[in-house]
């Protein structure tokens, strides 16, 4: 029977020296001041007076509260731990430093610190610097701000977009926390913080990096920040929650994306869009208000049947539209898709901050290639977008297009569909202005028409600019969308090759973590079994039986040491311990007790079969 090498030692001793070895050894000079790791676990080293070479008196070798060593290692002689509801009031009485706080779910430090020199490309939004949460006295920083903090800047200081934006806990209110409980005001996720270095976890060549098993920072920064903006809840202080409904219809968890339009130029009244989270199947929607709207004709709720059957990715969709007094006034809300963190066209290439920057034709392409796609499923439909301006377009990811605020013109001036014919010219009309306003980087460049011609034919291509001329000739029977198609030709095909590449790679990406979470049940298994201080009235229950077996499988997998007693730790080791673990495969593997008394060779199918049975037992 072959077995695998077993594990190096764990004890910090030295193999090769036994009680009858009569060759003395000469103690390291760093040795001899290190505490045997024999009396540190069991009290006692039976190679003392056999040539052991480390230190085997306690009280001349112990380290200070402060040192590296204690704050570092856990250590027998570390004081009990004892929860906080078996003590008595007596002994709270006897130690002054003890106190009893209720329960507070919510983070409360005793000082709002912000680090004035950390850097700011991580973790935030808008101006608002990297939040640094105060560290204790084993990190080295105070709550007193101690250390090599800076200055710390007053609370009146914050960004009110966090303080208005605060995690709800539905079950804890507000308005019913304890007395005296701060609250502090909720800041953005340290993703700098969540990943290590690039660096490869052990040395060589051909041996993969930690990071080869997880997504890139980069995207997994980008979802993480629109998980967050989901979760995004009005703050119950704010003058914008006492005059909004708790519930609208079936949407609650309600908070502002867009503050109320006091133009009317758009849509003919002032608008505003709050995120919300449907009650029916508990996803995200936006939730478009069109102010002081009375319904004229019931008929015009019909429209909006023809447009929530259109499903196209370049289309922010349209789920319902009903009329409310939840305002105090008579609004008519449309529901759309909701997603988070998009900007319109205009915010992102025609505000003043991008103002300079050149657009390059083949995103221009790309553009013009994805609002094509869009027309021709709307119009094919008998409908008109009607809405083909820089602040009605998002743009939702890389590149993304999407046409937003389509089917509110049905609606708002209801005509019965009957000059569809003329608003999709309109639509074409409206493609080759935003064309010029984007190819120059200007939203009045359509004012001046020739010179924006002349501009574009100077520094772009001829199609393009032939585009441009088709879509802003006199409207015509002949005129429909897909002669752009055509016009666009072999652009048609790269899109969709850059299209095609870019799900790749988010395969690519995403196969990384699709292990992940198988792994993380098999650690939850782990994790109820091994160390459990009782179960069924027997104290010792994790260290008998099968569940031994998992705990030395746990110091096989974890708790490798060198041969000079360091931790060796190599990830791609642990995961593949886990993964043949939760495969249950054959391979046998030999475990070792700590005390190197006795050694199990044992198959992974084993092992899983210890696991499932150990956890059948605790789900009883």
């Amino acid at each position: 029977m072959s077995t695998n090498t077993p594990p190096p030692n764990t004890n910090g001793i030295d193999n090769t020296v036994t009680a009858n070895s009569s060759l003395p050894r000469t103690p390291k000079s760093g040795n001899k001041n290190r505490t045997c790791r024999n009396v540190i676990i069991h009290g006692y080293c039976k190679y003392e007076h056999s040539g052991c070479e480390f230190n085997h008196d306690l009280s001349t070798n112990r380290p200070s509260p402060g040192s590296p060593e204690v704050k570092s290692k856990l250590r027998v002689d570390s004081p009990i731990f004892n929860p906080s509801s078996f003590r008595t009031m007596d002994s709270m009485a006897m130690n002054p430093a003890t106190t009893y706080s209720q329960p507070n779910p919510y983070y409360a430090p005793l000082e709002n610190t912000y680090m004035s020199d950390i850097n700011t490309s991580y973790g935030y939004y808008g101006n608002q610097p990297a939040f640094i949460p105060p560290m204790n006295t084993m990190n080295g920083y105070g709550y007193n701000g101690a250390g090599n903090s800076p200055a710390i800047p007053p609370l009146n200081n914050i960004n009110t977009y966090y303080l208005s934006n605060q995690f709800q806990d539905p079950t804890r209110p507000m308005d019913k926390l304890p007395l005296n409980t701060k609250i502090a005001p909720q800041q953005p996720l340290q993703y700098h913080l969540y990943t290590s270095p690039l660096l490869p976890h052990m040395s060589g060549q051909n041996q993969k990096t930690i990071h080869s098993f997880f997504i890139p920072d980069k995207l997994r920064e980008e979802l993480q920040k629109k998980n967050e903006a989901i979760t995004h809840v009005l703050n119950s202080s704010s003058p914008e929650h006492q005059n909004f409904p708790k519930e609208l219809h079936v949407y609650h968890s309600f908070n502002v994306i867009k503050e109320t339009e006091k133009t009317t130029k758009t849509f003919g009244y002032p608008t505003s869009v709050y995120k919300s989270i449907s009650s029916v199947d508990g996803k995200a929607y936006a939730l478009r208000r069109v102010e002081g709207y009375r319904l004229a004709n019931e008929m015009a709720m019909k429209s909006i049947e023809n447009w929530r059957r259109i499903d196209h990715s370049n289309i922010v969709s349209l789920k319902e539209a009903f009329t409310t007094k939840a305002f105090g006034d008579h609004s008519l809300i449309f529901v759309y898709d909701y997603y988070p963190l998009s900007v319109t066209l205009e915010s992102k290439y025609l505000s003043s901050s991008s103002q300079g920057n050149e657009m390059p034709e083949s995103t221009l392409w790309s553009i013009i290639i994805q609002i094509t796609s869009a027309l021709k499923a709307i119009h094919s439909a008998g409908l008109a977008a009607r809405t083909l301006k820089p602040s009605k377009i998002l743009v939702t990811d890389k590149n993304r297009i999407r046409l937003n605020c389509c089917g509110m013109f049905d609606l708002l001036k209801y005509d019965g569909g009957k000059n569809y014919l003329h608003y999709q010219q309109e639509d074409l009309l409206h493609f080759g202005q935003l064309i010029v306003s984007l190819a120059c980087g200007s939203n009045v460049a359509i004012q001046n028409l020739s010179s924006s011609i002349d501009y574009i034919s100077r520094h772009h291509s001829l199609d393009l600019k032939s585009v441009i001329l088709y879509l802003l000739s006199k409207p015509s029977p002949m005129k429909n969308v897909d002669d752009i198609l055509s016009m666009a030709g072999s652009r048609v095909l790269q899109e969709l090759d850059n299209t095609n590449h870019y799900v790749d790679y988010l395969q690519n990406e995403l196969s990384r973590e699709l292990e992940n979470g198988r792994l993380v049940r098999l650690l939850c298994k782990l994790g109820t079994i091994n160390e459990r201080p009782e179960f069924d009235m027997d104290p010792t229950w994790s260290e008998t039986g099968d569940r031994y077996l998992l705990k030395l499988f746990r110091d096989y997998t974890f708790h490798q040491v060198d041969e000079n007693g360091k931790p060796f730790i190599d990830i791609a080791h642990i995961i593949q311990c886990l993964n043949k673990l939760d495969v249950g495969i054959d391979e046998k593997i030999m475990l070792m007790s700590r005390d190197e008394q006795s050694c199990l060779i044992v198959s992974y199918k084993e092992l899983k079969h210890c696991i499932e049975q150990a956890f059948q037992d605790l789900r009883k």
